[in-house]
């Protein structure tokens, strides 16, 4: 008998996103591939050989039900891609917690439950892979964004912790930063914004209005370009820590060597944060 294919399950799968073009990219590789979403018709077109689940990564029954579904139906579970996220734009202090809290939900309870889900299935067959999707901004949070940033580098945290935990069983796993990507964030970021209700930071709704697409440039990587490199690491035979990749990782990284004060003067200047509304207090009425 040949190798078995190996079994991936990727989330969040709405279609014109990274993890659509992850589920293709593993399908072609020879993965058996179960691609899922919140709602399964929001995943579109895949190829017939992909199989689609629903999963919603806030329910506990819908994580179980869909890992179920796979390891009865395949008898393993070889690769996890934690990618189901949702933006977050507007100013920290103003931002609703409701909003916050679902930022928080979504992007790093989501992904600790899939690995809850999926973690015995591993570590009992000695072998594994999980891939969580975090961001350039979980190293170089962006004003704007706070409570996405922040989200971000709480996966990139988890990411390293989990990394040490499930080696001594055999699993591995990888964190994916991208930069800028072409993708569904733009719109999506633009659908959930009200700068109507704007107090403080009103002078800057301009500014927070051009935060939530400032990923989607004619410059941004390709989607299925990002896809190729991303499967590229996770078919090798041992995963890196950490693959950072896309359109402005180079000049993120780059930033990051200066000192504090230089990188928030060239942040502040990228963002509008230069102007001044600070009351003059010295005057008498």
């Amino acid at each position: 008998m040949g190798t078995p294919k190996e079994v991936a399950i990727v989330t969040g799968c709405t279609f014109g996103g990274i993890g659509h073009a992850i589920a293709c990219q593993l399908s072609e590789r020879g993965c058996t591939v179960y691609a899922t979403a919140r709602r399964v018709d929001a995943i579109g077109e895949v190829p017939s050989c992909i199989k689609v689940l629903p999963l919603e990564v806030t329910d506990a029954e819908s994580i179980s039900s869909a890992v179920k579904t796979v390891i009865d139906s395949e008898g393993r579970l070889d690769i996890l891609v934690n990618n189901a996220g949702i933006g977050c734009v507007g100013p920290a202090a103003e931002i609703s917690l409701e909003r916050a809290r679902q930022t928080f939900e979504v992007n790093v309870l989501g992904i600790i439950a899939m690995v809850q889900a999926v973690a015995p299935h591993m570590t009992a067959q000695g072998s594994g892979k999980i891939i969580n999707v975090g961001s350039i901004v979980g190293l170089l949070p962006t004003p704007w964004a706070g409570v996405y940033s922040s989200s971000k580098a709480a996966v990139h945290s988890l990411t390293d912790v989990l990394r040490l935990e499930l080696a001594p069983f055999g699993v591995q796993v990888m964190l994916v930063a991208p930069g800028a990507i072409r993708s569904n964030m733009g719109k999506n970021n633009l659908d959930h914004m009200d700068l109507n209700s704007l107090k403080i930071f009103k002078p800057f709704a301009e500014n927070i209005q051009q935060r939530a697409v400032t990923s989607q440039t004619s410059s941004s990587t390709p989607t299925d370009h990002f896809a190729t490199k991303v499967v590229d690491e996770i078919t090798r035979s041992t995963l890196r820590r950490q693959f950072i990749y896309g359109h402005r990782t180079t000049l993120v990284l780059f930033v990051l060597m200066f000192p504090y004060w230089i990188q928030d003067w060239l942040v502040a200047r990228s963002f509008g944060l230069l102007k001044s509304f600070r009351r003059d207090t010295t005057k008498k009425d």
